[in-house]
């Protein structure tokens, strides 16, 4: 069931980038520098060679490819699991396509052309550049979340009772919230089943929405960098922790969670040296970001 998907994964993950690496990537002087220490890395350099006929400038390329990584990665992880493993390999990357689902209707409400968000927004987990397009192209918010519970980010009977709410009064906050939830029931269904493996995800998604409440409490309370340091530190220690713990399971789905995790945390640090790079992130501050299994 997991043979063939975990060596999969057990090779993809001795391509990501250690703790000396990301040191190294931090003395990058530029971000055109950074895209050139990137390009030395096997799994960095497909990437990179796909976005050099774009003409942007070296930021917006390290946003893109580390945008892509994830996509790249977290996607082709589904296709390599069958039943009953598949289920739970979905709701451990669901959330990159609420990601992307999100940024296209917050996109589409700030007015953005439909074609200029189709061709930008960078790929899911489950939903492919095709089906995200279609989304983006949808003429209104109700028509795009009906498509994207049709592609099973939701279940078809929330994503229409959330379409027909925000008919009803067109309440944006309200919108987004309801997405969040009918894509974390559409998780939970995913996990339903019984056995150690659904017990592992479940308790993945529950240890999520601890970090989301306590983070919005935060956001209340302490404001926004606040909740900010708070994101980081709790996000960080908690894909660290679930990184070195589940990927003990080499023959179950923590493999798979270990694998997700790692390449989330990933993507973080990247960031992290991308502002250090940009916008002169002292040594200290990106050094936080940087540390590996201490959150």
């Amino acid at each position: 069931m997991y043979d063939y998907g975990n060596a999969r994964v057990a090779a993809l993950r001795s391509r990501l980038l250690d703790a000396a690496t990301l040191r190294r990537l931090e003395e990058a002087e530029s971000p055109a520098a950074l895209l050139v220490l990137l390009e030395r890395f096997d799994d960095w350099r497909p990437i990179l060679h796909e976005l050099g006929p774009l003409t942007i400038d070296p930021r917006t390329a390290t946003e893109l490819a580390v945008e892509r990584h994830r996509s790249a990665r977290l996607g082709g992880l589904p296709p390599t699991y069958g039943p009953p493993a598949l289920p739970l390999v979905e709701a451990l990357v669901l959330p990159l396509d609420r990601e992307r689902v999100l940024e296209i209707l917050r996109r589409r409400h700030a007015d953005e052309p439909p074609e200029t968000v189709a061709a930008t927004v960078g790929g899911g987990a489950l939903l492919d550049a095709r089906r995200l397009a279609a989304i983006a192209r949808a003429p209104g918010a109700p028509a795009a979340v009906r498509l994207a519970g049709r592609f099973g980010l939701m279940g078809r009977t929330a994503a229409e009772a959330l379409a027909r709410g925000f008919e009803r009064d067109a309440e944006w906050p309200r919108l987004e919230a309801g997405l969040v939830a009918a894509s974390e029931a559409a998780r939970e269904a995913r996990a339903a089943g019984p056995g150690a493996d659904a017990g592992l995800v479940r308790a993945v998604l529950a240890a999520e929405r601890d970090e989301r409440a306590e983070v919005a409490a935060e956001l209340e309370y302490g404001g926004a960098a606040a909740a900010a340091e708070l994101e980081r530190t709790r996000s960080l220690a908690r894909l660290d922790r679930l990184d070195a713990t589940a990927r003990r399971d080499p023959l179950g789905i923590g493999a798979v969670a270990g694998y997700v995790a790692a390449v989330e945390a990933q993507a973080i640090r990247l960031r992290a040296i991308l502002a250090h790079v940009v916008a002169g992130w002292s040594r200290e501050r990106t050094g936080a970001w940087l540390a590996l299994g201490r959150g």
